[in-house]
């Protein structure tokens, strides 16, 4: 039977295509209305889950890497200011960040507990104290409250920094320093605290201090190793490349037999509502039930109808498999091509990611701290962090890869050139990331890279493992630095 027979006999006739395509469209639109409204509108601290937690561990964790940072080479000083900015902007973001906080939740009381408002105060202080500003300082500490606990922290930070009235009570003094929330602000606090009354345990606290400053510095160097190591790789592998003579080891068939586009319009628009109503399944079956797998790895469960669509109503009718169609055939003679075709993509993707990052933030466009802030890797259980880690690094390329490149782009290849093509899958995919600016367009550029990736070495095979890279990349730096 030949592929035009095949179509003709087992693909749905056009008439009832075009009826299920309409009826899908207001029922997706209810569920886009349903998974997004929720949070439309909502930006900054109102976004996060923890505001006062997360906080405190982004912008603590930002003030331990300038600790002892003049013990380093000038060269290393250098590297971490163009990297991450000064002291003074750590300090200065630190404050509006606190700030930002406890103003949310004094118009937002069911989200604000004790605890919560009183620990963020206390940093806030810290830092008000740090930087002299001390008309500020004196207002906040009336604000910090007038119960016994509070009381005694608001004495030791006063001692801490020469503002106490009265002659000290040096155990209260040590009962405030106990009772302090842990982090920075403690150690900082600490520090003062021993250094006026003039006891030893102030070479152990500047010791804290100073070995946590150079962890964390230690751990970016090894980052920046790992990513000059990768980016040496790329560029070495594209040498490689441009030397080769022979041809690739892939075939992509929906190049060569590609569907027609009414059918894929049908696919996406179904795909996306099967899809988003799994979703919205498993995330109640699994709040009902406790059920991790269920929540943590949505994207595996919820993108079984769209391979089952592609496989039935585009492949099948021109006898395709998924590996067949996306040039995903992976043999010995495959192999290495792949390795060094996938490090290009990484290159490329990666060097423009970051560059769209350092020149949105060098113009001002700097995103809101909590952009993108991953509370789930740092709150959550190990668990928990596990599956949502293998949901990210693994299923999410892979599915986010057959959905928009192979997919999405081939579809829209059926009437547009290359480039259009590409640009319209890069701007839906970078739509569906509601990121900051810098965000978009490094989601918008990474969906650029891709597609051009896929149509020039007719392969998802390398552009999934790039993008699983990426996403890796992006977990182990909230692991590493903010677990």
């Amino acid at each position: 039977m030949s592929v035009l027979q095949a179509t003709v006999s087992t693909a749905p006739p056009r008439a009832l295509i075009r009826w299920l395509t309409l009826a899908a469209i207001p029922l997706l639109a209810a569920l886009v209305a349903a998974v997004w409204l929720p949070g439309f509108g909502k930006q900054g601290t109102e976004t996060l889950a923890y505001p006062a937690q997360s906080a405190a561990r982004l912008m603590e964790r930002h003030l331990y890497f300038h600790e002892g940072i003049n013990q380093v080479p000038a060269w290393q000083r250098a590297y971490y200011g163009f990297l991450f900015g000064s002291r003074d902007d750590v300090i200065a973001e630190a404050i509006a960040a606190y700030g930002e906080v406890l103003d949310y939740f004094a118009t937002h009381q069911d989200r604000a507990t004790e605890w919560s408002t009183t620990n963020t105060r206390v940093r806030l202080l810290t830092l008000l104290a740090e930087t002299g500003q001390w008309q500020a300082f004196k207002e906040q500490l009336t604000l910090l409250g007038d119960m016994p606990e509070e009381e005694v922290m608001g004495e030791a930070i006063r001692f801490a920094y020469g503002r106490q009235i009265v002659e000290p009570y040096l155990p209260e003094i040590h009962a405030g320093l106990r009772m302090l929330p842990n982090g920075w602000a403690k150690d900082k606090l600490r520090l003062h605290a021993y250094t006026r009354a003039n006891l030893d345990d102030h070479h152990r606290a500047a010791r804290t201090l100073s070995a946590r400053g150079a962890e964390l510095r230690q751990q970016t160097l090894i980052a920046t190793g790992v990513t000059v190591a990768v980016f040496v790789i790329g560029l070495v592998s594209a040498w490689l490349l441009l030397r080769r003579n022979s041809p690739l080891p892939w075939r992509a068939d929906a190049f060569t037999t590609p569907w027609a586009f009414a059918d894929g319009v049908f696919v996406l628009i179904w795909s996306a509502t099967l899809g988003l109503g799994c979703a919205v399944l498993l995330a109640t079956v699994g709040a009902a039930f406790g059920s991790n797998i269920l929540t943590q790895w949505s994207t595996l469960l919820a993108s079984l109808p769209m391979l089952w669509l592609i496989h039935r109503c585009l492949l099948k009718p021109r006898n395709m498999s998924l590996a067949s169609a996306f040039g995903m055939q992976l043999n010995a003679k495959s192999l290495l091509p792949l390795v060094g075709i996938t490090f290009v993509v990484i290159l490329v993707e990666r060097s423009g990611a970051l560059l769209i990052t350092w020149s949105t933030w060098s113009l001002g466009f700097e995103p809101h701290w909590s952009d993108g802030l991953a509370e789930r890797w740092m709150w959550g259980s190990w668990e928990n962090t596990l599956l949502s880690s293998v949901n990210v690094v693994a299923w999410a390329p892979l599915f986010e890869e057959i959905g928009f490149r192979g997919l999405l782009y081939l579809t829209l290849r059926t009437r547009m050139k290359p480039l259009p093509a590409a640009l319209l899958s890069a701007g839906t995919f970078s739509a569906l990331h509601l990121y900051s600016l810098a965000g978009f367009l490094a989601v918008f550029w990474s969906g650029m890279v891709w597609a051009v990736a896929f149509e020039r070495f007719r392969s998802l095979l390398p552009v999934i493992l790039a993008h699983a890279g990426s996403n890796l990349f992006a977990v182990s730096m909230v692991l590493m630095f903010y677990r």
